[in-house]
């Protein structure tokens, strides 16, 4: 691995994992909603000013629909019940019971029509004893904490983030798809930014570093990183780096906020970690964890393109010209 393809893993792990603890900071001035939308005023402020350096495309307006709705769940919907699943439950379960996405995404593959195996119920059900192992550790009873169906519901809204987006990546570049849902999604949250306005004249200065924290670095910065990740490393190798994401968020957890984990809740997190990894063992792919998960043909064909120029340039002879081809004109198109 070159040092900074290890920088940029390294980076990503980092904040991302910061950011279940930093929510809860702030949380302590802001509402869930108010954060969500300081978060990603934030994130698309930052997004803006370095797209044109990115080569952002402007999408079709044929995308529009599957755009917005990328928007409303992954995020939107997604980070207001984080957000909220954190006023009721610990950054450290926050950051393990996200991690069920890939097993919704089983589900919701189930749900269209889309063949399964036992391996997939397997893990779904690993995963989901897992969750519930959670839930006793933080109730210290046999019913589920409302807490946890919160971040739950959040799962699964990441869930159909990544079934959505399916088709958009057959067109877009990975980093496409996450500036247009990332803006889309700022729009969606506009309507709590006075209230989130308000708010900051009586909130702590930490509370409001912590938003403008988790939108420039968890959000914008790590994301452009992990595009780069994905650009010069197997999929199924940055996966495997991508599960010590709530591992190292528990630490941080542990170590900032004082949320010591116990026996019950890392049997539980590790039987999670479990279902997801028999889940996405041998798929070269990790649904659901991040903006930027494995990015199918599109990534296929830019790894394909790089290794013919660099056998054209070993060879002494120049790569054919890269001709861009509109979308409306590309198979992948056409079978969207």
């Amino acid at each position: 691995m070159r040092d900074r393809t290890r920088a940029a893993v390294t980076a990503t792990l980092l904040l991302w994992a910061s950011s279940f603890p930093v929510i809860k900071l702030g949380l302590v001035g802001y509402s869930p909603f108010q954060l969500a939308a300081l978060r990603f005023a934030a994130a698309s402020a930052m997004l803006g000013c370095i797209a044109p350096l990115l080569g952002i495309r402007r999408p079709s307006r044929r995308d529009a629909p599957p755009i917005l709705a990328l928007g409303l769940f992954g995020v939107a919907s997604y980070h207001i019940l984080i957000n909220y699943g954190e006023t009721l439950a610990t950054a450290s379960a926050a950051g393990f019971l996200s991690n069920t996405a890939p097993l919704f995404s089983a589900v919701l593959a189930i749900a269209i029509g889309e063949k399964t195996t036992r391996r997939s119920w397997l893990a779904l059900v690993i995963g989901l004893a897992g969750v519930w192992l959670i839930s006793l550790s933080l109730s210290g009873g046999f019913v589920p904490t409302l807490g946890c169906l919160v971040l739950l519901l959040a799962a699964f809204c990441w869930a159909a983030f990544f079934v959505l987006q399916k088709s958009l990546l057959e067109r877009y570049s990975p980093l496409d798809v996450t500036c247009y849902a990332v803006w889309t999604g700022t729009v969606l949250l506009a309507i709590f930014l006075p209230g989130a306005v308000m708010a900051a004249r009586t909130a702590s200065l930490p509370a409001t570093l912590a938003a403008v924290y988790l939108g420039i670095l968890p959000t914008a910065f790590a994301y452009v990183c992990w595009s780069y990740v994905l650009s010069n490393m197997p999929i199924s190798q940055a996966a495997v780096y991508s599960y010590l994401v709530p591992v190292i968020s528990v630490l941080m957890s542990w170590a900032w906020l004082g949320e010591r984990p116990t026996i019950l809740f890392c049997m539980g997190a590790g039987t999670v970690l479990v279902g997801v990894t028999r889940l996405t063992a041998g798929s070269g792919r990790r649904p659901g964890m991040s903006l930027l998960p494995a990015t199918g043909s599109f990534l296929a064909r830019r790894q394909s393109r790089g290794k013919t120029d660099r056998m054209s340039s070993l060879a002494g002879i120049d790569p054919p010209p890269r001709v861009h081809r509109p979308a409306a004109c590309s198979p992948s198109a056409s079978a969207a």
